[in-house]
């Protein structure tokens, strides 16, 4: 009898132990599935930026067209860069673009959401003389694509406040007091509307986009990008047209 008792003391204590150890080998074997999955998230970021990279120095060098708005949109359509800076002395055209990409979290406890890996990378592509372009990509920090980022947002609003707007009203006039009214204080925009123009059925403003407000003691220029964007009157196909957003060089 003492040892029945003696044994299934035992047996209670043990149970304990084991879910203990049960549990410490859950949340490692999480952890460790998290990690790996943290990192092919990321691997796949990388992946893209390359092809993304490879593909538009391919179409580069097939369309033979060398002019610098028609180089911005192929740079644009192919990395999704909304920001992209072109240096005519050195024939480098800048593309910098933020990637994100969500994986599946294991829990052990609580209900964990998706897990999130933000990579910014830059890509470079040279024209050399004749047909053929060099292309490089290269990653930097998430914070240097926090202007690229910015500049995105403001677009996708432009293009939705201007899809949304009265095509009767569409002056420049309406147009910047509908995206960004002048500030009274800081006399500041960040949406500039340069211009805004009827071509038959369409209209086409050019818009200048800064990543923030200038401020007198700051030393660096904000970054900025000039964007055209187009609106198509009426319906075609049965369906109201999206307002289309593409960068062009200058405003």
């Amino acid at each position: 009898m003492r040892k029945a008792l003696v044994n299934g003391c035992l047996v209670l204590l043990m149970i304990p132990a084991v879910l203990m150890v049960y549990f410490w080998y859950t949340l490692w074997h999480a952890e460790n599935e998290n990690d790996r999955r943290q990192r092919a998230a990321s691997d796949s970021l990388l992946r893209q930026a390359r092809d993304a990279t490879d593909r538009t120095a391919d179409v580069l060098d097939g369309s033979g067209d060398t002019g610098t708005d028609a180089v911005l949109g192929v740079i644009w359509k192919h990395t999704g860069s909304p920001v992209i800076s072109y240096d005519e002395e050195r024939r480098v055209f800048t593309a910098v673009a933020l990637r994100t990409a969500e994986y599946e979290q294991e829990s052990v406890v609580l209900v964990m959401g998706p897990g999130r890996v933000e990579r910014c990378f830059v890509h470079t592509f040279r024209r050399r003389p004749g047909p053929a372009w060099t292309s490089q990509v290269t990653e930097r920090n998430v914070g240097a694509c926090r202007e690229s980022r910015d500049i995105g947002n403001s677009v996708r609003y432009a293009r939705s406040r201007t899809g949304d707007m009265d095509a009767a009203r569409m002056t420049r006039a309406d147009v910047q007091r509908v995206l960004d009214p002048l500030d009274p204080l800081s006399g500041e925009r960040r949406i500039d509307v340069r211009s805004v123009v009827r071509e038959g059925r369409r209209v086409v403003a050019v818009v200048l986009f800064r990543d923030r407000y200038r401020v007198p003691e700051e030393t660096s220029a904000p970054i900025e990008q000039c964007y055209r964007l187009t609106r198509v009157l009426g319906i075609e196909g049965g369906t109201v047209q999206p307002v289309t957003a593409v960068p062009v060089a200058a405003c």
